[in-house]
């Protein structure tokens, strides 16, 4: 139960519904996931090992808040690690992978258009799941999204304008066709790209 309980938690993070500094009780997280006590204690000390959340000593655990520059940092070891994913990436994807990554694409590109919030994040967080797990390298994989879940709990929203969340869209999509061009160059700076512009307002997470 720890390891999907805590995704949850990221998750609501991600979605807005636990926001940054916010203090986390537990019994209302038993109720709102319908789990135990010590599924919870066990979750929440995950993620304070992953830094999503922070605990408190006598107080309890609460969403984790990162300033600027830390979040700035973090993006950049995110930029190195996501970009050096590349070359595995394309050594490893096979045909049925850049037909599920274009339907992911594609199921982001339909939340851009008419979804909800929490269902582009949801989409956006299926693609680049699905993305990094080609690479084939687990510890890797983690490392990327122990970032990215970090990263969360700035005190910023997945995309800033429309703008922002359509070149993310387009982006997606320029990353499956140099993936499918076997182009690694192009393939590691879109990848930098689509990271850094993070500080620019276009955060993908």
């Amino acid at each position: 139960m720890k390891r999907p309980l805590a995704a949850k938690i990221v998750e609501a993070i991600e979605a807005g519904e636990l926001r940054p500094g916010e203090w986390l009780r537990q019994i209302d997280l038993e109720e709102k996931f319908e789990v135990s006590r010590s599924d919870v204690r066990a979750a929440l000390d995950e993620l304070v090992v992953r830094k999503a959340i922070q605990h408190v000593r006598n107080r309890g655990y609460r969403v984790a808040i990162i300033d600027d520059t830390t979040l700035n940092e973090i993006r950049t070891v995110r930029a190195i690690l996501e970009r050096g994913a590349a070359p595995l990436i394309i050594r490893n994807a096979t045909s049925a992978d850049l037909e599920e990554l274009e339907k992911l694409a594609d199921t982001f590109s339909e939340a851009v258009k008419l979804g909800s919030y929490l269902d582009r994040s949801r989409t956006n967080r299926d693609f680049h799941r699905k993305f990094f797990r080609v690479a084939g390298n687990a510890v890797l994989e983690e490392s990327i999204w122990a970032l990215r879940e970090r990263s969360r709990a700035a005190p910023l929203t997945l995309w800033t304008s429309h703008e922002a969340l359509v070149r993310s869209d387009a982006e997606h999509h320029a990353i499956i066709a140099a993936l499918a061009a076997r182009d690694e160059a192009l393939l590691a700076a879109l990848i930098e790209n689509h990271v850094i512009r993070g500080r620019h307002g276009t955060d993908d997470r």
